[in-house]
Parts: C-alpha cells; structure tokens; sequence
C-alpha cells in the first residue's frame, strides 16, 4: 500500500451476540481526538437481527490517534421499557462550542398500530464529557426517522434535522414484527434557539415508489440547502430549499446512478468544495435494494452541487453492500469517515442482504489523495 493511500480498518465486527455494529456519526474535540457515538445491537429473535429496529444500545468511544486504534467502550444510551432501540447518533459543533448530539428511539411494536419513534437532542459544554437532559424534538411519531451523522447548524444560526416520514398508516403482520408499508418522503426539523425547541417543515419532497429516504443537508454559498436523499429510482435525488429548511423543491436526479442506499455530503472547509458518498452502481430491480450497494464512491462538486465529478472508489467488492457513511474533515486536512458492511448472502437473483451480521468500517485519508 501506498503511503498516500487509505487507510481502512474494521472497528467493531457483527458477531451472534452484537449482530450489528454501525449507525455511527464522529466529531473532532478541541484537543484533536475523535469522538464517536454508534449503535451497538443485540440477538433478537427478529427476522433481520441487524435491522434499524433490533434492540440495541448508543456507545461512544474516543480516538487520539485519528481514527487508528479506539478507546473503551462507553454506554451512552439504554432502551427504556417501552422502547426498543436506540438508533441514528448525529454529532455537531455548534457556532458557540458546544457539541449537540442527537438521537431516536424506536418504541415497542403494538399489535395493530404504526410503528413509532421518538427524537431528542442533548448538549455537552464540555467536549463529550457529560450531557444535559435531553430536549424532544419529536415524539411517538409514526415512521418519522433520521439517519445517522445529519444534524447541520446554518449561518443563520438555525440547526437541521433531515428526516423521513412514511406516508400512511398501512401495516403487514411479519412474525413479531410490524412494518409500514407506504412511501417515504424527506423533510426536516428545525431549531432557532440552539436546540431548545423544535419546528417541523411545511413541506416534503415526494418521489414514487418507494419515495425519498435518508436525506443529508448542506448549506449552498448562497444561502440556499440542497438535500441528496436516497431513492428506487436508480440515482440519487436532490431538492433545494430557498428558505432554510421551510418548503424544499421538486426532487430531481443528479444524474449518479445508485441503488436505494444511504449516501453521505458533507462540505470540506479546507477547499469549500462539497464531498458526496455514494453506491456509484446501475439499478437493478432484481436485487434487494434495487442495485448491488458497492462500490463506495467519492465524488466532488466545486460548483454547490450543479455538477460532480467522480474522484475515487473507496472500496468494491460486489459480494459485499457498503452503506450508511458518516464522514468528518479533520483540522488536519484528513478526511474521516465510517460505513457498514455487510456480506450479500447470495449473488443469485434475487440478491438478497444477509443482514445477519453488520461490521463497522473506518477510512481515513488525506485530502491530497481524494483530489489525487
């Protein structure tokens, strides 16, 4: 390997007792360690153990070696007794210095309800170290959810939540479980008193199909946000809102063909460019998320996002989906950034994930290769 190359390692294996390792967001501390908060499942007799909604738990760890080698294992944050899972960590430095972090809680399945979540966010003053009383953004919401490493704070001041809402109250009885069987549609909430309270938007972006999922927001240089979400429709989607969040635009493609996956944006202060993550792969209906969810792609937009350009492949292995991405820049001009791996259980079509075991995976680069 190259020196330049990256560098890539395997955090934390799905083993049959923790089936899923993953959901992570990260944040730099003042003192130039890495914070981490991620979700931690548990064995469950669900059909999908490594699904959104297995039991499972919020750690946190702590890096001092940019990435490399991770501290102690911490607990966070504990289901309670009508709740389930503790899920979608999100990590922001706000303009004053504290940290916010924000998180949902999937409650118990009842027979013949919807399923439903509850958000909060919570503030540290003192670099991760504890935590105030969590504020609820939202509560018992049916199909609301976020997705990990999303929360942004605007120019303005204000924060941003992205989420997905599912359309509907439709539900199929699985076994144990419950699921909704609608669309999705991507919105957000917003907060203009540091995370005090909350507003929800007045409008949501539609797409058929399966609708818009795991939106992630970014503020353009002219005020306005784009939001990339994910989609059935054989690319990533994008919307703009022209006033913070309020009402978002038609969706439209990218024109970057991907699957129904997660993709990661973040902007890179050092250039001002915008980093995208994404599955650069063909659709393909026969397969579980409508395409093979690899390779992990990194692509650039020095234009606020009219156009991009595909930099690098992180990792391609066509047996494997890699998805989920939280990614930082650190002040040290490298580019840090975790995802989830899962093995496909089979090639045939239907592909089918496994979803039996989810590893947690970790790059770090330098910018200098990104833009190579």
């Amino acid at each position: 390997m190259a020196k330049d190359d990256p560098q890539i390692l395997t955090i934390a294996r799905g083993s049959e007792q923790h089936p899923r390792n993953g959901g992570a967001d990260l944040i730099e501390l003042a003192d130039g360690s890495i914070f981490m908060a991620r979700m931690l499942a548990y064995d469950s007799p669900l059909d999908q153990p490594a699904g959104d909604d297995a039991p499972s738990d919020l750690i946190a760890q702590v890096s001092r070696d940019g990435g490399m080698t991770w501290g102690e294992q911490m607990t966070f944050l504990k289901p309670g007794p009508d709740e389930t899972a503790a899920y979608a960590p999100g990590l922001l430095r706000l303009s004053d210095g504290d940290i916010l972090y924000r998180y949902e809680m999937y409650h118990r399945f009842v027979k013949d309800e919807p399923r439903c979540i509850s958000g909060y966010v919570c503030r540290s003053r003192d670099e991760c170290r504890t935590f105030d009383e969590p504020v609820t953004i939202f509560s018992r919401s049916p199909h609301l959810t976020g997705s990990q490493g999303d929360l942004r704070q605007l120019a303005s001041g204000r924060i941003l939540v992205p989420v997905c809402h599912m359309e509907g109250n439709a539900l199929q009885e699985d076994g144990a479980t419950l699921a909704p069987t609608d669309t999705s549609v991507a919105g957000c909430f917003t907060s203009d008193d540091g995370g005090r309270t909350w507003d929800e938007c007045d409008q949501y972006v539609y797409l058929p199909m399966r609708g818009t999922m795991e939106p992630k927001v970014e503020q353009l240089a002219d005020g306005r946000l784009l939001m990339v979400m994910r989609t059935q429709l054989g690319s990533v989607f994008e919307s703009i809102s022209e006033d913070e969040g309020r009402t978002w635009s038609n969706a439209q493609t990218t024109g970057l063909p991907a699957p129904e996956s997660c993709p990661g944006l973040r902007r890179i202060p050092q250039t001002g460019d915008l980093l995208l993550i994404w599955n650069d792969s063909p659709y393909d209906p026969r397969f579980d998320h409508y395409g093979v969810r690899s390779p992990l792609s990194l692509g650039i937009s020095k234009d606020d996002g009219r156009t991009w350009t595909k930099m690098r492949d992180l990792e391609n292995d066509p047996q494997w989906e890699f998805t989920n991405p939280a990614v930082i820049v650190t002040s040290r001009d490298r580019v840090v950034m975790t995802y989830e791996a899962s093995p496909y259980d089979s090639m045939e079509h239907p592909g089918r994930l496994g979803r039996t075991r989810m590893d947690l995976k970790l790059a770090t680069f330098d910018l200098d290769w990104l833009y190579g």
